[in-house]
């Protein structure tokens, strides 16, 4: 899986299971349950989403969450329709509820569906929408950390779209909101991430700005056990040993974040950290271990490249099986309101002749007097 979409789906996962106190511990249950098969058995997610949906006399919050859940199932099934279909039910009934956290929340939750099959402008809207609705409404500083969810995904779709120097900001605005609340385990659960991609968008701009970003992210990633958003910090830092000459000290660094590649299972890293390592031995003149870590990135990249082959090709599919069918769904709602005004007319038509034909015989009525 690679960096975009392990920080994809970790903002996903962020967004998608939060549950507020609702003072239901069977349904608090059942939800916390959900979220534990999100991963392993998105199907078994979808059935307790709809289980709980059947309930008699559930909150209209409850409903939300059962939403998002059904939601991230379908998503982890990458049946985005189903899953931004479920997703847009959420937002609707916390727009009805006047519900301004569960609003925001669903909104970054479609804005990052909508990252995740590469329909940029369409994420550019709803996440411009929570954070227009975010600034305008007060939220408990419980709950702020969802003001830092959405700068942070409006900052990675920045640096991937548009500029650096615009996502630094949101990164810096979603860090700020994130260390307003140290113990909320979803404020630090998106910290480390903040720090490793505003040092990533430093890499090519200011070298020492982007080694503060990763120091950091790489101790809230230890603090926190998150080996992922370890071996990225680690890759960053030693990228900038790289840059100033220090390729020893380059090489140590890597060393240290090839067994977290390899134990999360992250190939795009091991092969960055295998590419890395080839460089800074030509660089120490050492032709021996060049050669060994230039083969072991050409092979890893090979297997890597057929991977991402077969996953732009589904990525690819996925977006044009939904364009597709919502271009039908739009096209049969279309052909509905045509008939629908069609019968109006008609119907307005009836009438008019019959005012029309009444209003002659009067008329006649009153010459033949």
């Amino acid at each position: 899986m690679s960096v975009f979409r392990i920080f994809i789906l970790m903002i996903l996962v962020v967004l998608g299971s939060f549950s507020f106190a609702q003072n239901n511990k069977e349904i608090d249950s059942l939800i916390g349950s959900a979220n534990t098969f999100l991963f392993k058995n998105p199907e078994k997610t979808i059935e307790i989403g709809k289980e709980i949906l059947k309930k008699k006399d559930i909150s209209d919050s409850y409903k939300i969450s059962s939403y998002i859940l059904i939601s991230n199932g379908y998503s982890g099934l990458s049946n985005y329709q189903k899953a931004i279909e479920f997703a847009l039910k959420a937002n609707e009934l916390s727009e009805k509820t006047k519900d301004n956290a569960n609003q925001i929340r669903t909104l970054g939750l479609i804005g990052n569906l909508y990252i995740r099959i590469e329909m940029r402008d369409e994420a550019w809207h709803y996440l411009d929408k929570a954070d227009k609705l975010s600034q305008s409404v007060s939220l408990p500083d419980s709950m702020k950390y969802l003001i830092g969810n959405i700068n942070l995904l409006k900052g990675f779709l920045y640096k991937r779209s548009l500029d650096c120097g615009y996502a630094i900001k949101h990164f810096n605005k979603a860090i700020a909101e994130f260390q307003k609340d140290k113990g909320n385990g979803f404020a630090v659960a998106n910290l480390g991430q903040a720090y490793n991609q505003k040092g990533n968008c430093y890499l090519d701009i200011d070298k020492d700005s982007a080694q503060v970003s990763f120091e950091k992210g790489l101790a809230n990633a230890r603090k926190n056990g998150a080996k992922s958003l370890e071996c990225i910090a680690l890759i960053g830092l030693s990228e900038i040993k790289n840059s100033k000459n220090d390729f020893k000290i380059s090489n140590d660094i890597l060393f240290s974040a090839l067994p977290l590649s390899k134990e999360v299972n992250q190939i795009e890293m091991e092969s960055r950290i295998y590419k890395l390592l080839a460089e800074n031995y030509i660089e120490l003149d050492d032709f021996e271990n060049h050669l060994k870590y230039q083969n072991l990135f050409d092979s890893i990249q090979s297997r890597f490249s057929k991977e991402e082959i077969r996953t732009v090709n589904d990525l690819i599919k996925k977006r044009n099986e939904f364009k597709q069918k919502t271009y039908e769904s739009k096209q049969k709602n279309s052909k509905i309101i045509i008939w629908v005004l069609l019968g109006i007319l008609i119907f307005s038509i009836f009438i008019l002749s019959y005012f029309l034909v009444k209003k002659l015989r009067k008329i006649n009525k009153n010459i033949e007097k």
